[in-house]
């Protein structure tokens, strides 16, 4: 039998202004649900979602995110012009390749770092 140690992904508790602000939005909705009681939980979190995007801070990130996205595809497309180039040997070109992936792993590093909200 194999044996696949696992480290347990323990989030970090919430700022005090993330409560505030969740307390907030909390308020909002309740007030809301009063006076449209046949709202759906999947309309609240949609809404959320629409009003995520009026946010200066979570704006700033998705154009970091696009950027990122963008620098990665460059890089892949230009590791592969690069080989084309060559007539498809990557004879030599292992140092081009070593950074084009080291380039790739940090991109992928930091969406998934921003995705989760680090």
């Amino acid at each position: 039998m194999a044996f696949v140690p696992m480290i347990p992904h323990h989030e970090s508790p919430p700022s005090p202004r993330t409560r505030e602000l969740a307390d907030l939005l909390g308020k909002v909705v309740e007030e809301y649900e009063k006076y449209h009681p046949a709202i759906t939980g999947r309309e609240v979190r949609s809404a959320l979602r629409l009003a995520e995007r009026s946010s200066h801070a979570a704006a700033a990130g998705g154009r970091t995110m696009a950027l990122v996205g963008g620098a990665l595809g460059a890089v892949v497309a230009g590791t592969f012009i690069w080989v084309a180039n060559r007539g498809g040997s990557w004879e030599g070109g292992a140092p081009v390749a070593l950074v084009a992936a080291i380039i790739a792993v940090l991109a992928v590093g930091l969406i998934v770092r921003r995705a989760r909200g680090d």
